[in-house]
Order: C-alpha cells, then sequence, then structure tokens
C-alpha cells in the first residue's frame, strides 16, 4: 500500500519536472475558448495511456537498437513541440495540410478541434511527445514498473503513477477553460492567449534544445531528500548509552526467518527452536564497510560465548544484485573467517520480517524469544557485549576497545540510477552509452563526482563502455572505498590532491580501498580506468 501511494505521490509531483513546462501551454491553450466539459478529461486520458506506452517502447529501443539513442528521441521531440507551438499561432494553414493527408492526422493536430476523439488523440500526441523529455528519472519510473514484472501489484503501481499524473494536469487544463469561457474580459481574448501560448511553446523548446531543462532539473533534484523507503547505512548511528549496566527493552517476539534462499555454515535454523539459548541477529552485507568493521567484534562474541549459549545468526541482505550470489557470500564468509551460521535473505524476507532499515543492525533475543536490545551501526561494543553476557547470565564489566573515526564529512555516494544524487550537476544519468566531459574540474562542489569517457548508467551501476574513463570526487573523509566489479582485471590509478596512491586492480564485485589517511579534511581523489568494463556501484568513507 506505501508503494502505490508513492507512486501516486511520484505522479503528483511529475506537474513540478522542468520539462512539463511545454506541454502545459499546450494543454492551455488547447483548451481556452472552449466549453465542452469532456474535452479536458480525454486530452489528459490519452495523454497518461501514450506516456506509459511511449515509455515503455523508448526504454527498449534505447536498449536494443543504436539508432534510438535518447540523444536522438529527444531532439525529435523537441522539433515537434517547436511544431505544436506552430499550430497554436497559425492553425489554419495547418489543417489544411494535415486534413489534405488524413482526416485523422487532421484532428491529433488541429488543436482547435472540439470533439471529443480529437481530443483524445492531442492528449495521446502529448504523451508520445513529452516522455522522452522528462528525463531518465521521470520515464524510467513507469518502464521500470511496468517491464519489472507481471505482477498485479506492478499494474497498480502504474495506475496509481498514472493517477497522480493526471490530476493537476486536468485541473490545470480546466481553470483554463473556466477562465476562458466564464470571465468574458479574457474569453474576448482567448485567441490572443493561444497564441502567446505558442510563443512560450517555441521559446521552451528553444531552452530543451540548450539543454536548460536539463540543468535546471538537477538542480532542482539537489533539494529534495533521498526516499524514505530506501535502505540505509546506519554508519555510526548509536541508539544505546556506553554503560556497564544493561536496562533491556521489550520490543516483541521476534518474527522467524523468513523467505531465506540459502544456510550456510548451518542447517536451517527457527527462532522457535532457538528458545532457551541467547540469540544474536546480525544484519549485514559484505561490500558494506561499515559492517566490516562490525565483524571482527560479532565473530568474537561468538567464539568466546557460543559454549555459555550464545548463537549468532548472520542475516546477509544485499544492497547490490552481485550480492545475490551464494559463491560471492561464501568468500566473504571465508575471507572474514566467520564461522557462525548466515541466513541468505536475498528477497528482503527476513529484513521486512524484523522491520530492519539499517547495515549493520543488532537485535539481541532472551531465551524466551523476545527482542530485548537493538543497536544499530558501529560503536558501543562494550555495550553489546554486557548485553549478550547479562542475558547469559555472566558478570557485566566488559571495557571494550572501540575503533576511533574522524570526522567523516561525505556520505555514501551510489552511481545508480535508483539512488543517484550525488553526480555532478551539469552531468545527467543516461541509460544509454554517452560520452562525458568535466570542463572544470576546480569547482567541483564537495561530495559530488563527475564522470569522463563513455559511461552508461544502470538501476545499481555505472558502466564504462569504452576505454580510457575518469572518475573526479570531491570528498572529506581520511579513507575512500569504492564498490566495483569488472568481468577482467582492470588495474586503476589513483591520484589525491594529485599524490599518486597504489594502483588498485579491480575484478571481484567487492568493496576496494582507494585512499587511506589520517586527514580527514576536504580532498579531490581522480581515478583513471584503461580499460572498458569498469562497474562501479558507490563509494563508501571511513
Amino acid at each position: 500500500m506505501l508503494q502505490i501511494l508513492l507512486a501516486f505521490a511520484g505522479g503528483l509531483l511529475t506537474v513540478a519536472a522542468p520539462c512539463i513546462l511545454p506541454v502545459l501551454p499546450i494543454l492551455l491553450g488547447s483548451s481556452v475558448g472552449n466549453t465542452n466539459k469532456l474535452r479536458p478529461i480525454f486530452i489528459v486520458l490519452g495523454f497518461i495511456t501514450s506516456f506509459a506506452l511511449a515509455s515503455i517502447l523508448i526504454s527498449i529501443l534505447v536498449l536494443y537498437i543504436p539508432f534510438f539513442s535518447h540523444d536522438n528521441i529527444r531532439t525529435f521531440a523537441i522539433i515537434l513541440i517547436a511544431i505544436f507551438g506552430i499550430f497554436l499561432l497559425w492553425p489554419k494553414p495547418f489543417e489544411m495540410v494535415m486534413g489534405t493527408l488524413s482526416p485523422l492526422m487532421n484532428r491529433v493536430a488541429g488543436v482547435q478541434s472540439h470533439d471529443n476523439t480529437g481530443a483524445l488523440l492531442l492528449g495521446m500526441t502529448l504523451g508520445i511527445v513529452w516522455a522522452p523529455c522528462a528525463g531518465p528519472i521521470l520515464a524510467a519510473i513507469l518502464a521500470l514498473i511496468a517491464i519489472s514484472g507481471n505482477s498485479l501489484h506492478s499494474v497498480f503501481l502504474l495506475i496509481a503513477y498514472a493517477l497522480g499524473a493526471g490530476i493537476p494536469m486536468l485541473i490545470i487544463a480546466y481553470l483554463g477553460q473556466w477562465a476562458t469561457t466564464k470571465i468574458r474580459s479574457l474569453a474576448r481574448y482567448s485567441g490572443i492567449l493561444q497564441k502567446i501560448f505558442g510563443v512560450l511553446i517555441i521559446l521552451l523548446a528553444i531552452a530543451m534544445f540548450k539543454q536548460y531543462d536539463t540543468i535546471l532539473e538537477n538542480k532542482l533534484t539537489a533539494f529534495f531528500p533521498q526516499s524514505h523507503i530506501e535502505t540505509k547505512l546506519a554508519g555510526t548511528k548509536n541508539t544505546d548509552t556506553p554503560a556497564p549496566g544493561i536496562e533491556f527493552s521489550n520490543y516483541g517476539k521476534a518474527p522467524e526467518f523468513t523467505d531465506i534462499n540459502h544456510w550456510l555454515n548451518s542447517d536451517p535454523l527457527a527462532i522457535n527452536q532457538l528458545k532457551g539459548k541467547v540469540v544474536l541477529v546480525d544484519f549485514w552485507t559484505y561490500t558494506c564497510i561499515n559492517c566490516i568493521r562490525t565483524l571482527p567484534y560479532v565473530t568474537k562474541w561468538y567464539d568466546t560465548y557460543k559454549n555459555n549459549g550464545l548463537v549468532v545468526v548472520g542475516v546477509h541482505t544485499p544492497e547490490f544484485a552481485f550480492e545475490k550470489e551464494t559463491g560471492n557470500v561464501e568468500t566473504a564468509i571465508k575471507n572474514f573467517n566467520i564461522h557462525y551460521p548466515v541466513a541468505q535473505d536475498n528477497s528482503y524476507g527476513t529484513w521486512q520480517a524484523f522491520n530492519n532499515q539499517y547495515w549493520p543492525a543488532e537485535y539481541l533475543i532472551d531465551k524466551n524469544g523476545t527482542i530485548v536490545y537493538e543497536h544499530f551501526g558501529e560503536g558501543n561494543y562494550d555495550h553489546t557485549e554486557n548485553a549478550i553476557r547479562q542475558l547469559l547470565g555472566l558478570d557485566v564489566n566488559i571495557n571494550a576497545s572501540t575503533t576511533s573515526l574522524g570526522n567523516i564529512g561525505s556520505p555514501e555516494m551510489y552511481f545508480g540510477t535508483d539512488r543517484e544524487q550525488y553526480l555532478t550537476g551539469d552531468q545527467k544519468p543516461f541509460a544509454y552509452p554517452t560520452d562525458y566531459i568535466f570542463r572544470d574540474p576546480d569547482l567541483l562542489a564537495l561530495n559530488t563526482f563527475a564522470l569522463e569517457g563513455n559511461w552508461q548508467f544502470y538501476a545499481d551501476h555505472a558502466a564504462l563502455q569504452k576505454p580510457n574513463g575518469q572518475i573526479r570526487l570531491h570528498f572529506s573523509s581520511g579513507k575512500v572505498f569504492v564498490v566495483a566489479a569488472s568481468d577482467k582485471p582492470i588495474t586503476i590509478k589513483v591520484t589525491v590532491d594529485g599524490k599518486p596512491q597504489p594502483d588498485v586492480t579491480v575484478q571481484a564485485s567487492k568493496l576496494y580501498q582507494l585512499f587511506d589517511s589520517s586527514d580527514y579534511s576536504e580532498h579531490i581523489l581522480e581515478i583513471k580506468i584503461p580499460e572498458a568494463g569498469f562497474n562501479a556501484f558507490t563509494f563508501t568513507f571511513g
């Protein structure tokens, strides 16, 4: 239900996108001076239907046919938008031409048409024109919903988004119709207003050709926070007070391990079977730097207290698609020397059962099967260990050493379009091979990155398509890591503030360290990638 509401809200917010601007004057221009009450409904209905279908078709064409690049489709759409503007300025000559070619085309092109069929066709034409201009974020919403699966849920999401997009447009159309049919002083000037809208459309088409809409959209995106339904890295978030005496809470009965794909280091376990034991459930994923720093403590607790009745279950919930591979998780388990049971939670069933939001996250379950302690993120290891000891009936007097981190001033930065928000403002993540040039490295803002070379963006990563690519990053921290992968070994060159760092060879899908320093200030990192096939998922900091 929450996803449906968010899809509906996303549709409502579509009207705020810069690329909607050329559509609104056309919508108003086709309504001024018109008394047909059903006309706006048919226009918007046609718009919603064709936009959804066009978004799906464009995504397929761009993916499989090189000629249908996003740039070419966008340019064609801009031309059509300009033609619409000309229709509003001089409708008669074009109605005559289109009428000669086809009565159907006359209804589509004739913005003066008063019947509902013409209104529906006009709306469908607007939807086709607008889809390639809406940008990867807006155009991908419907495409991803529609092609991600054939479930009934996807259909409802599609309908919810379409309704959200149509409601504000319908209101705008009716307002334009009411203003010019009810207010006589305006009705007399409906023809002039229509021509003004035509001029606005042509000017907007020129602005789109100059990429001003893209620049504006990127700037506006910076003001919107990430979606609250996105999964979060806890980092150094801490919900407990470090103290030797533990006051437990009752968070309810522990849910069962749900929809587990594989059990590693163990036969399948169930919460009900573990009553009488103290259970620590640790949510982690093997490329999460915060999880990696926590794992030595978790493995130590297991080795120290397993004979006292402690059971540790590591729930591996993946952040990226490659983390779903059992072989990759098995390699990580071996590398991190994990001996306790690990459950592969690829479908997020157990994550959702625990209502979890963070990596790493620890949940302590007492001998009666009740969650009595929660901790999110790094730190307070002595507090968590004392909680374990107290539940086991042992003395509470542990003062564990903790990891001291510098002042990390940069958040995790994703490359994939699902969560990308730190790409520099004058670049845009396109879902097709695109040449990127960053002309002013000195102007790279803090906590942004820029690309050079031929890159293509996917939902969870960006891939270099041709040799000799580069990434520039402006960050504030003493340590930088990148989650990256390649089909073959690629050795990348790394410099920080112009100083060479050790070369890094990337192949396996995992976390790679790029910079390690005690200087927690602002730095510029540059990565030179000599070969195609480099896949970047995220920057993390420590």
